[in-house]
């Protein structure tokens, strides 16, 4: 065994770097949390090479002290915390006292920095932890620090970083995290001398979401405030349609520190489900304040974890917050022809097209002002339209003595639109439904109406649809809805997918899930490994609505069925429960229950091509107003889209672009 030695001052340094810096990204983490910790409301981040050759943090904070300069680059010097005790009230960024000296023991370093009340500032010249120089400068108040050649003196560790292109995507990525999280503090980030981010800092969560993911992405996020006990959470989730295929939007700040957790993120998916589509992941920029000393931020190197001291309280915390703010909003996804769809539109504003808004005014300032140049077009379209108007026709407008008084009068015009008639809440109870007999294949659709008429009611929920005109069908599938200044469609199959979905979910709680007995038995032909998935999960599927008796050693019949399927003699979807028993993915008895309502909700539910009256399909529209949830369906498709006015005067080229 070699003999125990104690290593040098320089060796001791390099190792203690590389706990805290992997990569230009983690360097410019460092900084530009110190920056904030000086009480910045600018910073300047600048790479070069993906940072690997050049950083440069630039910030108007209080600046260092001259006499403490030198003590900054030593290990374990902070200003955050005197003792051990302070760790449990840490609301700063930083507080190891590790990231100068770190930076400094593998890079050459160049710090500038000036306090308020000093008439000359200091810079500090540092190689591989060694100072070269220190001397008075002129300069702002406030601090640069300059990293040169990262990795310089350890090449091991210098091989092992990316191409330049992947160190600056991560060093972006880590821009948009602090921009999200701080929307006080204005952040200018350059690429090789090309400004990718420059931020407001005027304290506008949605401004900060315009200049990150663009203005597509800030107009579908609806604001959030929540608070319970010890927790306050505020800031914005996207509308289900803003949907992505990973978790890379899912942003989470504590005390103003991006974090990652599985509880957080797990209670939010949750709330999001049968929202969005299966594999999408939502997207939302959250707040969350709580006492430092309800949560442990010391359990990764990176500071990118953390633990709660009760996490069910945390997760139904979370899960209440996403379902409270989604209750009563119209979540009807906006569609346009020319356009990608919203979840393509992330970020292509960033980088190549950088957002332009005056840097003190909000996100909703900039979009009324926006909507006001579009009524402005408008009114004077309309205008040039009515001179012409009158121009032509002036011997048979009489009686209209100007172009103010014609502009009047037809604004006054009354609207003839056809009002949604709820008389069939009535008119429904007169269908009788019989005793349902095993040779049933398609229910009569006044069985359907009366289905979608025991839907629970949510008299909570406002109407979006209030003054509206059924127009017609589209392909015997799509229902055209006019209202105001925007056409609707309504997929008829997903609509009533839905509204079945929450019937039996709403069963499913009361314990009340009908089924139909059948007259003859429906013998099943299943495996050994069905046999015993159907033995494990009797329970389940007897409240799923099927009845089972079993015939000899290994054979088992079905002797009913939920009343909502519409081929009971069929025993393809039985076994379509059993797979998704059998599988995997399905981590839990609630999530089996979830997809197999859905799935029983889909089956039941009427078809494309199935050909309905206008009565019905207002019926269908009454019922699907009432629900907690009536934009998607059970699998997150949307059951209703809208087309302004807009958009198709714009298809028309009535407006310009």
């Amino acid at each position: 065994m070699a003999e125990i030695q104690i290593l040098d001052k320089h060796t001791i340094n390099q190792i203690a770097a590389g706990e805290v810096v992997e990569s230009p990204k983690s360097v410019v983490k460092e900084l530009a949390e110190n920056a904030m910790d000086a009480g910045a409301t600018t910073i300047t981040v600048e790479i070069r090479e993906g940072g690997i050759s050049y950083i440069r943090i630039t910030d108007n904070g209080c600046g260092i002290p001259k006499e403490e300069v030198k003590n900054a680059f030593l290990r374990h010097a902070t200003s955050k915390l005197t003792q051990i005790e302070d760790l449990e009230h840490i609301y700063t960024m930083g507080f190891r006292g590790e990231a100068l000296a770190s930076i400094a023991a593998v890079a050459q370093v160049e710090m500038l920095t000036k306090t308020k009340e000093e008439p000359i500032g200091t810079r500090l010249e540092i190689e591989g932890g060694e100072i070269k120089s220190i001397q008075d400068a002129v300069c702002a108040e406030g601090t640069t620090v300059i990293v040169k050649n990262l990795f310089y003196n350890v090449p091991a560790r210098r091989k092992f970083l990316k191409k330049p292109a992947k160190e600056s995507g991560y060093v972006s990525e880590l821009m948009n995290q602090l921009a999200l999280g701080h929307p006080e503090i204005s952040f200018c980030y350059l690429n090789n001398d090309t400004t990718v981010l420059h931020t407001t800092g005027n304290g506008d969560g949605k401004a900060a979401a315009f200049y990150v993911y663009g203005k597509v992405a800030a107009q579908s996020m609806l604001e959030l405030s929540f608070e319970r006990g010890p927790y306050r959470l505020h800031g914005l989730i996207g509308k289900p349609e803003l949907s992505r295929g990973n978790r890379g939007y899912e942003n989470l700040f504590i005390n103003g520190r991006y974090i990652k957790n599985r509880i957080v993120s797990s209670a939010v998916e949750e709330a999001y489900r049968t929202r969005t589509m299966i594999g999408k992941f939502p997207v939302y920029i959250l707040h969350l304040e709580i006492d430092p000393a309800q949560v442990d931020v010391n359990v990764h190197p990176a500071k990118l974890e953390v633990r709660f001291q009760n996490d069910d309280e945390v997760y139904d915390f979370f899960y209440d917050a996403i379902f409270a703010t989604f209750e009563g909003k119209v979540l009807i996804p906006r569609v346009g022809w020319d356009k990608a769809p919203v979840e393509e539109n992330i970020q292509q504003d960033t980088e190549q097209n950088l957002p332009k808004m005056p840097q003190k005014q909000s996100f909703e300032q900039y979009e009324a002002q926006d909507l006001q140049q579009y009524e402005e077009k408008e009114a004077h379209a309309l205008q040039e339209k009515t001179i012409q108007s009158t121009q032509k026709e002036a011997p048979m407008q009489g009686a209209v003595k100007s172009v103010d008084e014609l502009l009047h009068h037809q604004t006054q015009k009354p609207l003839k639109v056809q009002q949604a008639t709820v008389a069939y809440d009535t008119a429904l109870s007169d269908f009788a439904i019989e005793e349902p007999v095993q040779t049933m294949q398609h229910p009569p659709k006044e069985i359907m109406l009366e289905e979608m008429d025991n839907t629970k009611d949510n008299t909570q929920a406002k109407p979006f649809f209030h003054n509206y005109r059924i127009v017609g069908q589209l392909f015997a599938t799509y229902w055209m809805v006019e209202q105001g200044e925007s056409v609707y469609l309504i997929d008829q199959h997903a609509a009533h997918e839905r509204i079945l979905y929450e019937r039996l979910m709403h069963q499913f709680r009361e314990e009340t899930v009908l089924s139909q007995r059948l007259v003859v038995p429906v013998m099943l032909h299943l495996t050994p490994m069905e046999i015993q998935i159907l033995q494990d999960n009797m329970v389940l599927l007897e409240q799923f609505g099927f009845g089972l008796e079993r015939f000899g050693a290994d054979r088992y019949g079905l002797t009913a069925v939920p009343v909502l399927l519409r081929e009971p003699s069929s025993t393809a979807f039985f076994t379509e429960i059993l797979d998704m028993l059998a599988d995997g993915t399905v981590s839990n008895i609630y999530d089996t229950k979830i997809l197999a309502v859905a799935t029983m909700a889909c089956k039941a539910a009427v078809k494309g091509h199935d050909k309905l009256s206008i009565q019905e399909a207002e019926a269908l529209i009454v019922q699907l107003l009432k629900l907690e949830n009536p934009f998607t369906c059970p699998h997150g498709r949307p059951t209703i889209i809208e087309m302004t006015k807009y958009e198709l005067e714009k298809k028309f080229k009535r407006i310009q672009d």
